[in-house]
């Protein structure tokens, strides 16, 4: 189970404060996500007939920068404005193949993202 935490407080844009630190064993560098909307159909192990768990769609991805005893600042991660291979030739957009699925077995999934700002009190998790 992922652990909860919530959006105390919106410093910026780019950044904001956790209402969990290092009492809820937070480090500098651990990847959290902003939860929009928690699945709600389970996905099924076909062999074991178990719940796996359900398909969670993401707000938005923070990672943590400070780190006190209560609570973390998390910021929007960066990302290169160029993206470039490390010999220094920019990096070509890549194209993803389809795999060769049965398409009557197709169920999507993924809820649709409802468009929500963030706001305080937005659930966040640490997917361990």
């Amino acid at each position: 189970m992922a652990q909860m935490m919530k959006i105390a407080k919106i410093i910026s844009t780019k950044a904001v404060v956790i209402n969990a630190g290092i009492d809820n064993h937070l480090r500098k560098g651990d990847k959290l996500e902003i939860i929009d909307k928690f699945g709600t159909d389970p996905v099924i192990d076909p062999d074991t007939g178990k719940s796996l768990g359900t398909l969670d769609l993401p707000k938005g991805e923070l990672i943590v920068t400070e780190v006190y005893p209560k609570m973390a600042i998390a910021e929007a991660p960066r990302k290169p404005a160029i993206p470039y291979l490390s010999n220094g030739i920019p990096e070509l957009p890549s194209i993803q193949n389809d795999l060769n699925v049965d398409p009557e077995q197709i169920t999507g999934g993924f809820p649709k993202p409802s468009g929500e700002q963030i706001k305080v009190g937005d659930i966040v998790i640490k997917r361990s």
